[in-house]
């Protein structure tokens, strides 16, 4: 029902820490809808746009701090004419908004195909939304709940230099299993995070003790150690590696885009490719690693990454061809060796 998905999104708009089971349940067997853009549709037929893949024009927001985009779903139909109505929003000439309509559990498997994927929103109303990462997303496409405890993560990187004089506060944090007393540790200058960044934490190590950071102000913590630090290290490394380490895909292929556009193609290139192999998009993934290994032959990810994406699409011929080519360029590679191997029985024999 409607109303009971309704109130369950109040509630964990209200409680952002709160176990989500229900919520969960709720949304695998409730209709949502998305908003997009498009031509107008003819008078007096039904509004309910459904396409078989993620192609359309879905409405979403980007996030302004960290690139990725946010979709919002929304329970009810005129939940969609409420949210354009709150943001005044205008279409461009020839358009108008329209909302999809999709059957329990189908939008979450079509989100996930959406360019810099960040989550999705439950919307109700300007003052009541929820925020599902992707991690859950993927869950939720696959019929499952993810774990009720905080999703907790190690240091993304061997060390991490706080400077003497950085301010640093301290405080206790609800236990968990297998966590009876953690510590929660911010820095205050380094920016701001909502109550639903507990949701997701990063471990930081201090001596033999540790303490726990919401994966976004950690973020936000390099950010600020770089500033403090002055110019120079591997701020943006250090920042793609922790967005992978994080399963943040979509901020990760909003940076990517920002190196490609500052002349880093091969090292976008790269990072895009590992990004579409972890979330499954395997057709972009041997597209592009295709196109890389033309362009950059001598990059052994696009060997690794399109023999692998080249397989899981059906492309075996080509990916056994690419995969005998990459064992003779680069020789005694334990890897590509193996890829061979497995596409091409017969050459395991010689």
């Amino acid at each position: 029902m409607v109303e009971n998905l309704e109130h369950l999104i109040r509630r964990a708009a209200s409680n952002p820490r709160m176990p989500r089971t229900a919520l969960y349940k709720e949304l695998l067997r409730s209709e949502t809808y998305l908003l997009t853009v498009d031509a107008p549709l003819a008078d007096g037929e039904v509004k309910r746009v459904t396409q078989p893949d993620a192609s359309f024009p879905v409405w979403a927001d980007k996030d302004p701090e960290l690139g990725g985009v946010w979709v919002p779903v929304f329970p009810a139909r005129d939940r969609v004419r409420d949210f354009v109505a709150a943001r005044r929003l205008k279409t461009p000439r020839g358009k108008e908004f329209l909302w999809m309509g999709h059957m329990p559990g189908q939008v979450f498997s079509l989100l996930r195909g959406v360019h810099r994927f960040a989550g999705l929103k439950l919307f109700l109303d300007p003052d009541v939304s929820v925020s599902v990462p992707w991690t859950e997303v993927r869950a939720l496409s696959e019929g499952k709940i993810a774990d009720e405890a905080p999703k907790r993560y190690e240091l993304p990187f061997e060390r991490l230099v706080i400077p003497a004089g950085a301010r640093l506060s301290f405080g206790k944090m609800k236990p968990w299993a297998g966590e009876e007393k953690p510590v929660l540790m911010l820095m205050p200058d380094a920016g701001r995070f909502a109550p639903e960044d507990m949701r997701r934490l990063v471990r930081l190590p201090l001596g033999e003790k540790h303490a726990w950071m919401p994966v976004r102000h950690f973020l936000q913590m390099m950010r600020r150690l770089q500033v403090l630090g002055g110019e120079g290290g591997r701020y943006l490394e250090d920042l793609f590696s922790s967005l992978l380490a994080f399963e943040m895909y979509g901020e990760a292929e909003a940076l990517c885009e920002w190196f490609e556009r500052r002349g880093h193609e091969a090292y976008a290139w790269v990072g895009l490719s590992a990004i579409y192999g972890r979330c499954g998009r395997m057709d972009e993934c041997a597209e592009l690693c295709v196109r890389g290994l033309a362009k950059y032959p001598e990059e052994r990810s696009f060997h690794v990454n399109g023999i692998r994406a080249l397989a899981a699409v059906g492309r075996k011929e080509e990916a056994s061809r690419c995969a005998a080519a990459a064992v003779k360029r680069f020789p005694g590679d334990e890897v590509l060796t193996a890829l061979r191997d497995k596409l091409t029985p017969a050459a395991a024999a010689h």
